[in-house]
């Protein structure tokens, strides 16, 4: 049994925020592991390099999403 492509607005609410969800999960994921490096050192220089790390992450799993969803559908 083939599955159908899913439409309509529930399908893509749900798609964009997950996408939401992941960007802001990874930046916060990020922004705390750096923090938490930062407790040791005199410097807080971890925190932002977190934070541009899991913003890197978090764009590119949503990179990774949106392309298999435009493949799909053609």
């Amino acid at each position: 049994m083939a599955k159908r492509p899913q439409k309509g607005f529930f399908p893509a609410a749900g798609v964009v925020l997950g996408l939401g969800f992941s960007l802001i999960a990874s930046a916060f994921l990020g922004m705390y592991l750096g923090s938490y490096m930062d407790k040791g050192s005199s410097t807080n220089i971890f925190t932002p390099i977190g934070l541009v790390f899991g913003l890197l992450v978090g764009f590119h799993r949503a990179w990774v999403v949106i392309r298999g969803l435009t493949k799909r559908r053609k």
